[in-house]
């Protein structure tokens, strides 16, 4: 691929805008120093001190992160609960520029939180086992028709939609089965606008819409060990999702960089990192960047780069749910092309 083009597409004069739908969290650092362990009266056990949090927009939260960042306007709709929570995933989203006027509000719905303790010890930073909060019952369905009805109202100012599918708790968040083929069908009418899903479990449930997973997803999809899923297999299974979808198929590989199956089928190469890493929100940069370059021009197989490159650089970020800017992704092409 020729590096520089791809670095003009993204400097070109197009401010897109990109509707980021579905299942947001709140990604919550709590730094605890080890130093200042308590041993709790109450119960003989250690008590662990935090001496500061962080607290970051996650899941589509993250792909927002990532949009902004490059200089998308970013509209934001999701399920936000009536907790503190809540307070401080909006407060992420509107520091960041997002517009989340559409977001839908409900007292009977947690906000889903990762939380993220991070112990330090001997001047090492561990993360130590995760806190989830998410909801474990259905999502009402007249939550799910708001959040259908807002992004009707934001269709005809958006380049892309970009669906955010992240729990494993079948129809308990924002994408639901009716939500599934809800979105299917506006994609089907809306079908000037860019649609793209990210989807851990439902990959192949998605329909007119471009479909993103990473390799072990697609295993999963097709019942095979995860282990044999290399670029040459990835491309295989890709082209049997376009087939019966008709929509491009994206496959991430981790350090083996990614695929994408348009009708034809490409191996996108990966951008080498050195020293630690943390892979948090690696994900979501590939999608932001995918789905930006592909707003501002570029075809599948640039557009896979463009995502790469965001990947690359946001898993540099030790210890939050960091994003890659413009100018980092352009000095990196620049650098590699």
């Amino acid at each position: 691929m020729n590096y520089k083009e791809i670095v003009d597409i993204l400097t070109n004069d197009i401010q897109p805008t990109i509707t980021v739908f579905g299942d947001f969290s709140l990604d919550k650092y709590l730094y605890v120093d080890a130093s200042k362990d308590e041993l709790s009266l109450e119960t003989n056990l250690t008590a662990y001190q935090v001496s500061h949090k962080k607290v970051f927009a996650g899941a589509g939260g993250t792909i927002a992160n990532n949009l902004r960042a490059m200089g998308a306007k970013v509209y934001t709709i999701g399920i936000v609960g009536d907790d503190g929570e809540g307070f401080d995933l909006i407060n992420c989203l509107k520091d960041i520029g997002a517009d989340v006027s559409y977001m839908v509000y409900s007292h009977d719905r947690n906000t889903g939180t990762y939380m993220k303790p991070m112990r330090s010890e001997n001047d090492k930073l561990k993360e130590m086992n995760r806190f989830d909060i998410k909801n474990f019952t259905y999502t009402p369905i007249e939550i799910q028709e708001e959040l259908i009805d807002n992004l009707k109202k934001v269709l005809a100012i958006s380049d892309a939609i970009i669906i955010c599918d992240q729990y494993n708790e079948m129809n308990c968040a924002a994408i639901t089965d009716y939500m599934k083929a809800s979105l299917s069908k506006l994609a089907s009418e809306f079908s000037e606008t860019i649609w793209y899903v990210d989807s851990r479990k439902n990959i192949n449930k998605f329909k007119n819409i471009i479909l993103k997973c990473n390799h072990i997803e697609l295993a999963q999809v097709f019942n095979i060990d995860d282990s044999l899923m290399d670029s040459d297999k990835a491309l295989y299974f890709s082209k049997l999702l376009f087939e019966e979808n008709g929509k491009p198929v994206y496959v991430t590989l981790g350090a083996d960089g990614s695929v994408v199956y348009d009708g034809e089928g490409y191996k996108i190469p990966a951008f080498p990192v050195t020293g630690e890493i943390d892979i948090v929100g690696a994900g979501d940069a590939n999608n932001a960047g995918i789905v930006f370059a592909l707003t501002k021009g570029a075809d599948y197989k640039q557009a896979g780069l463009v995502g790469n490159a965001a990947s690359s650089i946001v898993i540099r970020k030790i210890g939050r749910t960091g994003s890659a800017t413009l100018e980092e992704v352009i000095a990196l092409l620049n650098n590699n092309g």
